[in-house]
């Protein structure tokens, strides 16, 4: 069966398992036969995240830097995407604060938590009815946890348990006014005695740069932004966890047993900064729902990816050539090492070649054996056996790089035809060789029916190369984007129809597309030009002072058997693989398992959970175990009982509850379930 097909099947059989157990649900008598765990109120494994107008796509759809003013909401979006929390968007500059908003089709609550970012001064009219939030909290028991200034209202500020006085902008460089965290509490176990900003708390993002490698080098924080502090003071049902000058700033307030109110003021960049503040969010979440699952191998988690292999243009571009590599050298310089050592990692494969002579593109690996105009000996034929010799031996992830041949969609019309233009020419101009945005053309979008083309092809063209259903490309591809162009707008939505699951920074899927601004796995990217013996040429040189082949006449480059950035040193060298011998090395495919994994609360009487994991985004986890960590808070936990022990896929696991437990699930597609026990 081909891929799409697949998918489609994979989408028609997708089961969603409704979730039930809530709170309000009847309780069974202690002397029945089940457990005490029947009599805990288990809210649903889901949060509404509202938010007024920081989101500008109209389609509701593209969460990314283009279409999110600030950086608060793509941040509190990473968290619980990348963890694995289920979680939907309330945008009050559109929608309304109505009971609905907040409850199932049994008119029963939908979610365990509500996360509130909307700044009351952005709304109006119904989407400021607060009076409809407090009834979700206090009348159906749905949790909230109120995020940074956003409470500045009567009724907001009544549900979090502060009196608002007013507002002030803090200047975070002066040293003097820290948000100062203390209190002996659930949601500040691991932080208490911290102030912020700290540099030594600082980390740099995960995320990707513009040349596709993620910041290892921490340097300055660099200025500050100033913070937005609350004058207020607490009321008597309000226990304070943190103060700026005096300003309670992080707070809980507990309506029941089961209902609690959450604030959390702070900086709102500090997510993306401080692992301390996810700490605290994610202490919130657990005692707010009484219970959370949690991804955490991004965490240690780290990608090598080798891009480009495959493509043509290392037989035609001047600044950018060089001999694809042999069998031989990919099994004794990646192959072997990675074997020894029990590693894989990602080739970013091209396998649309761009063929001057025949003026269309073709299979790759079926291109006779030549020697290029730079005198390189191309054999891409013995590329593809050693290709196929990591896949087996299963060191090697295939993944199609930019979406199928790394070249212009549209090679013919002006200011081309590219094709038999000379080497000097239209072909020496690096922008042709970008593929799902048109760079040549001012960075205009890729056609939408051409781009869905080009990238059912590449899928397709991977599959029928080598049996495996590629689930990620370029989607999101920072240094194509311009500003104020369109370019790449749509790549998401159209990625997603041709069945891809995930690229370098960004989540992608029916529901939404996510550029993720932190919490991804470290990724280190380079080329098959690193296979490469060095070869003195000026233009053979490092990645960053590759600009420098921009000022070299025709005549200097066509002189370099080897021309372009280099990025590390394979050859002879395994420094590339002990340095990081620490890390989790991982690929897409368990990246966008990880991501396209749903998770519920079981049906029925008692505490569980299932978890359902899609025959095509999730298959990695077909023959190999998936790792989450389910937190309980204390009032759950103690609830439970101290005899209750975990479940899995009806398998005793002889585990001890505790506040934190690592879960392994077996490998297995669909479902899995998870049930807290207790011994009679």
């Amino acid at each position: 069966m081909k891929p799409f097909g697949s998918l489609l099947l994979s989408l028609l059989c997708f089961t969603v398992i409704i979730a039930c157990g809530r709170v309000g649900s009847q309780t069974k008598s202690k002397d029945q036969s089940i457990g005490v765990q029947d009599h805990l109120a288990v809210k649903p494994f889901r949060v509404l995240v509202i938010i007024d107008n920081q989101w500008k796509d109209p389609l509701s759809y593209n969460i990314d830097s283009r279409r999110v003013e600030g950086e608060e909401f793509t941040d509190v979006v990473t968290m619980l995407k990348i963890w694995g929390i289920p979680f939907d968007v309330l945008r009050l500059d559109e929608q309304r604060l109505q009971i609905n908003r907040f409850l199932d089709g049994e008119a029963k609550p939908n979610y365990g938590c509500v996360i509130w970012m909307a700044d009351p001064n952005n709304l109006e009219g119904y989407s400021a009815h607060f009076e409809t939030l407090k009834r979700a909290v206090e009348e159906y028991g749905i949790s909230m946890i109120a995020l940074f200034d956003n409470i500045m209202s009567g009724d907001v500020a009544e549900l979090v348990g502060v009196d608002c006085k007013g507002t002030q902008r803090i200047d975070q460089n002066n040293n003097v006014e820290k948000f100062a965290i203390s209190g002996d509490h659930f949601i500040t176990r691991d932080a208490e005695g911290i102030a912020l900003p700290n540099h030594e708390l600082w980390v740099p993002s995960s995320i990707t740069s513009g040349d596709f490698n993620t910041p290892t080098t921490k340097g300055p924080m660099g200025y500050l932004d100033s913070i937005s502090i609350i004058h207020c003071s607490a009321l008597e049902s309000v226990e304070v966890l943190g103060t700026v000058a005096g300003n309670p700033q992080l707070v809980v307030r507990d309506l029941s047993d089961e209902t609690k109110v959450i604030w959390i003021g702070g900086g709102k960049d500090w997510y993306r900064q401080y692992p301390v503040m996810r700490g605290i969010f994610r202490k919130s979440l657990v005692y707010a729902m009484g219970y959370g699952v949690f991804n955490d191998n991004f965490e240690n988690g780290f990608i090598f990816i080798m891009d480009d292999v495959g493509c043509s243009e290392h037989a035609y571009s001047l600044r950018w050539h060089y001999p694809t590599p042999s069998k031989e050298t990919l099994i004794k310089y990646l192959i072997e090492p990675l074997e020894e050592r029990g590693l894989m990692m990602v080739q970013n494969i091209t396998p649309g070649y761009a063929n001057p002579k025949t003026r269309m593109i073709e299979n790759a690996w079926d291109v006779e054996p030549f020697t290029d105009i730079f005198g390189n000996w191309q054999d891409y034929g013995s590329t593809y056996e050693g290709l196929k010799e990591g896949l087996e031996r299963g060191v090697f992830e295939i993944q199609p790089h930019r979406a199928w041949s790394h070249m212009n969609w549209d090679l013919d019309s002006p200011p081309g035809p590219w094709w038999d233009d000379p080497i000097d020419g239209e072909m020496s101009d690096v922008d042709w060789y970008n593929e799902v945005v048109d760079v040549r053309r001012d960075a205009v979008p890729v056609p939408s029916n051409d781009l869905l083309f080009i990238y059912k092809t590449g899928i397709d063209a991977v599959w029928e190369a080598f049996g495996v259903v590629p689930l990620s490309a370029e989607v999101r591809p920072v240094a194509e984007l311009k500003d104020g162009t369109h370019g790449g707008d749509d790549n998401g939505r159209i990625a997603a129809i041709a069945g891809l699951g995930v690229s370098r920074e960004c989540y992608v899927g029916f529901d939404r597309t996510i550029e993720f601004s932190m919490m991804m796995p470290e990724q280190f990217t380079c080329h098959d030009l690193d296979l490469t013996p060095k070869s003195g040429a000026l233009a053979d040189t490092i990645d960053e002072d590759w600009g420098v082949l921009l000022e070299m006449t025709t005549e200097q480059l066509l002189g370099s058997k080897i021309a372009g950035g280099r990025r590390a040193s394979l050859l002879n060298n395994t420094d590339w693989i002990d340095s990081r011998k620490d890390k989790y090395w991982m690929g897409f495919n368990e990246t966008c398992a990880y991501l396209h994994s749903s998770i519920k609360e079981t049906s029925g009487n008692g505490f569980g959970l299932v978890f359902n994991y899609d025959t095509h985004y999730c298959k990695y986890f077909e023959n190999k175990s998936s790792r989450w960590t389910l937190e309980l808070s204390d009032s759950f936990r103690e609830k439970l009982g101290s005899g209750a022990s975990v479940i899995i896929d009806g398998r005793k696991t002889g585990m001890e509850l505790g506040p934190e437990q690592l879960i392994e699930i077996p490998g297995g597609l669909g479902s899995h379930k998870i049930d807290i026990g207790t011994k009679q």
